[in-house]
């Protein structure tokens, strides 16, 4: 069995720690710092930290969905409850209006783009609200409801925008005060690390590039289409309302992608910062970066999902006997009900990628003490808010050590206990099971039961009837 430690033995950091931990009565850590190390986070720097974040109604999914609803909120009004505004037909007999088109595009992909590509929504959100403002210019053009859709058209691209940049100042912010932490020195990425670099965002990259390159197939299709023999314009509306579907979600694909695997080659390229933190995993999987692994009080900042193939475990020996024995700190917990210390290798700020190595130790069968191994795991940061994480306890390590063992002990006697039962069920089969492979012997036995009374006829000359 394999178990998460509470405290990173020496061996797992880049280079000895120098200070002292102390403990106040309400649960928050402090270490005395005498000089270079690798550094911890004070608790008090988190919080400016989380602080510089933006609020949460323009947080990515939050933001997203307002978002959503305005878009949609301007489509009932521009293209279900005006007559005269422009829309995908500038009349009949007239053919499909182009000139329109990409903002139409633009301002279907705004929520999409806000929420996973935040830095192609600022010039979306800008183009769109010029076109906005040409059709608010020309009043008659213009009907009450479509007046009233262009408005709420505005009022997306001020979101989007206003929200695209103070979520990228924030994480330009976040950055510099996570960097101003962790102080100048850099450190190579630990042995084992996966390289992610070679694989992060290549898939969405790939799926995006070909929905894009099928939607200007499509787009083609309708646009070098001649007019009718009646001399009317073809009509692409079909062909639009595809390739619509088609570039948002190829656009926002890629999109994804690219800046996934930009934030891998960025960690991968140069020696990264490095900080103390501590890691609580939650009961969806994802796991939760926490200023510490010892201040009760902190909360988690930000969240990351571990994948099996971004995950190398046992990548060297750290420990094992007395190295990690019972009252040095080092026992074994459980990630879900509190935190574990792990190292930070990289910038901090949703969208980038981290490097996490962490000490696990490996228990063999009928052992007090097992080995103790580094496991490091990389993973692009979440812009998660809700973590659902209640308040933890610190465990006993000796009493959690003592339950560990009995818990073996049950566990190799259940075992000892079915082999046993299934040695005996080799050794003694049941008896139906024997009569049946018999090879018929219970029809012998009745012909030597019916001859003893004289029947004569099943036994030959044997029996006569003296």
């Amino acid at each position: 069995m394999t178990y998460h430690i509470k405290h990173l033995p020496v061996g797992a950091l880049p280079e000895d720690r120098v200070g002292s931990w102390s403990v106040t009565r309400d649960g928050v850590a402090s270490r005395s710092v005498s000089g270079g190390g690798i550094a911890t986070w004070p608790v008090a720097d988190a919080e400016r930290w989380r602080r510089a974040a933006v609020p949460t109604v323009l947080a990515p999914a939050v933001g997203g969905w307002v978002l959503a609803v305005l878009v949609a909120t301007a489509y009932v009004l521009l293209f279900g409850l005006s007559s005269i505004s422009a829309a995908w037909h500038s009349g009949p007999g007239d053919g499909t209006d182009w000139r329109g088109y990409p903002g139409l595009i633009l301002l279907t992909a705004l929520p999409f783009w806000y929420r996973y590509v935040p830095v192609a929504a600022v010039p979306a959100a800008v183009f769109v609200a010029g076109e906005a403002a040409l059709a608010l210019a020309r009043p008659a053009d213009v009907d009450r409801p479509a007046g009233a859709g262009w408005l709420v058209v505005l009022a997306a691209c001020a979101v989007a925008a206003t929200g695209s940049c103070l979520r990228l100042r924030a994480r330009r912010r976040q950055r510099s005060l996570a960097l101003a932490t962790a102080g100048a020195r850099r450190f190579p990425l630990p042995k084992g690390t996966p390289e992610t670099d070679g694989h992060r965002g290549h898939q969405q990259v790939w799926t995006g590039l070909a929905l894009c390159l099928v939607a200007a197939a499509v787009l083609a299709d309708g646009l070098f289409r001649g007019p009718a023999a009646s001399g009317v314009a073809y009509d692409a509306v079909g062909q639009q309302g595809v390739t619509l579907v088609l570039l948002v979600a190829g656009t926002t694909v890629y999109g994804r992608g690219l800046l996934a695997h930009r934030a891998a080659r960025r960690l991968h390229e140069e020696p990264q910062p490095a900080l103390i933190v501590g890691v609580r995993a939650g009961a969806d999987g994802r796991h939760w970066v926490c200023p510490d692994a010892r201040t009760r009080s902190a909360a988690p900042l930000i969240a990351y999902l571990p994948r099996k193939n971004d995950t190398r475990a046992r990548t060297r020996l750290l420990g094992s006997g007395s190295a990690y024995g019972v009252g040095n700190g080092h026992h074994d917990v459980d990630p879900r009900h509190e935190p574990f210390e792990a190292v930070l290798y990289g910038t901090l700020a949703e969208g980038d990628e981290v490097v996490l190595a962490y000490a696990c130790v490996e228990y063999h069968r009928d052992q007090d003490m097992g080995r103790m191994y580094e496991t490091v795991t990389a993973a692009p940061l979440r812009p998660d808010r809700r973590h659902g994480l209640g308040p933890w306890e610190p465990a006993d390590g000796a009493a959690r050590q003592r339950r560990r063992l009995q818990e073996e002990r049950e566990r190799a006697e259940r075992y000892r206990e079915a082999q046993r039962r299934a040695e005996e069920s080799r050794r003694n089969p049941p008896r139906g099971s024997s009569s049946r492979g018999d090879g018929g012997g219970s029809g012998n036995r009745y012909n030597a039961g019916g001859c003893g009374s004289g029947c004569g006829s099943s036994c030959g000359s044997g029996c006569g009837g003296d």
